[in-house]
């Protein structure tokens, strides 16, 4: 395995942790999409799926 085999392989071990790194640290301070919630009573109505729509266009 030559120099530029290892450079690559770090290359993409690194980026996938930074990516995996990245979700978890966007999902423990929820600021990701919705909370992937069956009901809106677990989640207590404050992710996007549950939030009220505002369909009063005039």
């Amino acid at each position: 395995m030559g120099p530029v085999d290892i450079a690559v392989i770090v290359i993409v071990s690194v980026a996938v942790v930074a990516a995996l790194g990245y979700i978890i640290y966007r999902k423990v301070k929820h600021k990701g999409g919705c909370c992937d919630c069956s009901d809106c009573s677990s989640c207590g109505g404050t992710c996007p799926h549950c939030a009220p729509k505002d369909d009063n266009k005039d």
